[in-house]
């Protein structure tokens, strides 16, 4: 890595580092919204479900070894680091839990098929317990029969058996074990076990101490609950009808007389998710809305539902006791929502953490515009129109350091060492403009004309270039941004081995570097080698970073929509900046000529005409400018863009690579976008 790019790197980490401890955001509308700092450790985990208790976590994964088919329990504490391996049978096992007894002990309770045999017909598995402090393992169940989903908390295992329902109660202390008749998703917590009905779609409650059942929710027949958790005081549950819509509702047992309160209106979602939480008055669940998986969370004393940014839902995890907690490349991830806006405090049972290295803003902005930042290290700003509705928007920081490795990268970039995540749950009508800030400044002009923007595409696996304009004074980097996803800082260093000693060695690495040239397949730039007016028209398309597709193709009859240079010459059909010959044509593997680069160039800068016709006078071929481009070439030249040499304007030579290149650098510096050191 050269100077500048460890320099680039210093800069951008200092400002994100700066916008992650000093700012909380502020929200775009007039709703309560809320940000979220996510603190990552080092804890790695290779395997899903994931389940925690306090600093208890297990969770299904590969063996020991790290070998052979993911489906065996591990268990691990993230305070003392420790790691165990609570099966290595390599026979399946799935569904692992966490709790406690009564003598403080972590217990990780699992299914298991070790006693079966593999491809048999029977779908039997057994419950088994291990004792982590002791490091005792037993076999609970005391029947041959499909034993399913277990759950625990203090001294009690309770679990149910397919097909019929039956649940079971066992007591590690007494040794007990109970039948407690049918029941379906029996979850423990409290001294409460709660069920859904083995034959309808209600809740029930069963109090081990009592030894009692009582229906707590009753539903008509055209609602069900199909799903749900609980944590020993509050349910959550994603209630349906036969129509399909669902709406998540809680309900809160330590209160008398407690009712079912719904958090959300019935909708027909997009996709299911199983996943959800909940713990000490907030709930989460995950929802599919604009092509991501978002994480929806609920103040339960004030009724508020926001967003909590895109994941994955293998990665959710839930709430390890008040803190929220998701697998992120590997790593347990602790999530603190912070309420921004509407109010001062946080959701109840979260706390804020000033020191984590990621950080999250969600906002809703309206048709009139808005802004979502983190921090001061990056915004996006959305002007009037972007939406045609209030939009939830989540800008999220990655440094992670597997970043490094994601995706194809060309030689040459440096990643700066942090990328920035976006989301939207609605199509944008307009661009928004994406601004990272860079403290302190860049050093080199030669280092801000090479720093760009990248997008990460995930069906490529690779790193598209987006764009990039540094300011003036080198503070802030911005790109104009439709598509949500992975945008990252790079720096580009292509070089090329015939343009050594070259006098347009600069502008072409600079403009390499911004992909609006490229070098051929041997490394070489070819310089003497001529332009065509395709390959001209794609140069100031990309120079002048045009990104809107037009649909209307075919506007010249020889670059039919197949043709390569077909969406670079549309576009610049389409901004006006092009013309083609008599009979529809274009002629795009034409040699370009000087007075015709320069009616384009001139068209593309928006350069104003000089109608006097005295500005060209003195060259010794000014005579030999056609008449239509005349005006163009008066106002190129008169704007320094394109010089004559020899006292002559060549109008009908050729134009090279290394010319080509020449110009359209001259043109973005005289736009301010590269700078001469």
């Amino acid at each position: 890595m050269g100077v500048w790019n460890k320099a680039l790197k210093g800069i951008v980490i200092t400002s994100m580092l700066g916008g992650l401890m000093f700012s909380n955001g502020q929200g775009a509308s007039a709703e309560n919204a809320y940000t979220y700092k996510d603190e990552v450790s080092s804890f790695s985990i290779n395997g899903s479900p994931v389940r925690m208790s306090g600093e208890h976590v297990v969770w299904r994964g590969k063996g020991a070894d790290g070998s052979g088919p993911a489906g065996q329990i591990h268990y691990g504490n993230v305070k003392s680091g420790l790691m165990v391996a609570v099966t290595d049978h390599g026979r399946p096992a799935d569904t692992p839990a966490i709790g406690m007894n009564a003598q403080g002990e972590a217990i990780v309770v699992w299914v298991d098929r070790r006693n079966y045999q593999e491809g048999a017909a029977d779908m039997n598995w057994d419950i088994y317990s291990y004792n982590v402090t002791t490091n005792t393992e037993s076999k609970i169940n005391d029947t041959v029969g499909q034993h399913k989903t277990p759950s625990i908390d203090g001294n009690y295992i309770v679990w149910q058996t397919n097909p019929s329902y039956e649940m079971h109660l066992y007591d590690m202390e007494s040794g007990l074990l109970t039948e407690l008749g049918n029941g379906r998703n029996p979850v423990i917590g409290n001294g409460r076990i709660v069920y859904k009905g083995a034959e309808d779609g209600d809740l029930y409650e069963y109090e081990i101490a009592g030894g009692s059942h009582q229906k707590i929710l009753e539903l008509p027949f055209s609602q069900y609950v199909e799903r749900f958790v609980f944590n020993g005081e509050q349910i959550l549950w994603k209630q349906k009808d036969l129509d399909g819509n669902s709406k998540y509702t809680f309900m809160d047992l330590g209160e008398s007389n407690s009712q079912p309160v719904d958090l959300t209106e019935p909708a027909k979602p997009e996709t299911e998710y199983k996943h959800m939480s909940i713990s000490n008055g907030t709930a989460v669940w995950l929802e599919k809305s604009g092509g991501e998986v978002i994480m929806k969370g609920a103040d339960l004393n004030s009724g508020d539902v926001f967003s909590l940014g895109a994941t994955r839902p293998r990665d959710f995890v839930g709430f390890n006791g008040n803190e929220l907690t998701l697998v992120q490349d590997g790593n347990l991830n602790i999530r603190t929502i912070i309420q921004t806006e509407g109010g001062s405090s946080q959701p109840a049972g979260n706390s804020s953490n000033a020191d984590s290295d990621r950080q999250s803003e969600s906002v809703v902005i309206g048709p009139d515009g808005g802004k979502a930042a983190v921090g001061e290290s990056a915004w996006l700003s959305f002007e009037q129109g972007t939406f045609e509705a209030k939009t939830r928007v989540v800008l999220e920081s990655h440094s992670d350091n597997d970043l490094r490795t994601k995706g194809k990268q060309a030689k040459g970039m440096t990643w700066a060492g942090i990328a920035w995540k976006w989301s939207a749950e609605a199509e944008l009508m307009k661009p928004a403009m994406f601004t990272i800030a860079l403290a302190p400044p860049l050093e080199t002009a030669d280092l801000a004309n090479r720093t760009g923007v990248y997008r990460y595409d995930e069906a490529e696996d690779r790193w598209i270039y987006a764009g990039g304009t540094v300011d003036a004074a080198w503070r802030t980097v911005g790109v104009p941004v439709k598509h949500p996803g992975m945008y990252a800082l790079f720096t580009y260093e292509p070089s090329f081995t015939d343009m050594n000693g070259h006098w347009a060695r600069q502008e072409v690495e600079v403009l390499a570097a911004r992909w609006i040239v490229n070098g051929m397949a041997t490394g070489n730039f070819e310089p003497k080698q001529s332009v065509t007016r395709a390959q001209f028209a794609k140069m100031l398309v990309e120079a002048a970073g045009l990104t809107e597709e037009v649909r209307d193709a075919g506007t010249f009859k020889d670059v039919p929509a197949g043709h390569w240079a077909a969406p670079w010459v549309e576009q610049a059909a389409a901004a006006g900046w092009i013309k083609g010959y008599e009979g529809g044509l274009f002629k795009p593997n034409a040699e370009v000529t000087r007075e015709e680069m320069m009616v384009m160039l001139a068209n593309a800068a928006g350069l104003k005409r000089n109608e006097s016709g005295n500005v060209i006078a003195d060259y010794a071929d000014s005579g030999q400018v056609s008449s239509w481009a005349r005006p163009s070439v008066e106002a190129v030249i008169l704007s320094g863009i394109v010089q004559g040499g020899g006292g002559r304007i060549h109008p009908g030579d050729t134009s090279t690579r290394a010319e080509a290149a020449a110009v359209i650098y001259r043109w973005l510096a005289m736009k301010g976008e590269v700078f001469n050191g």
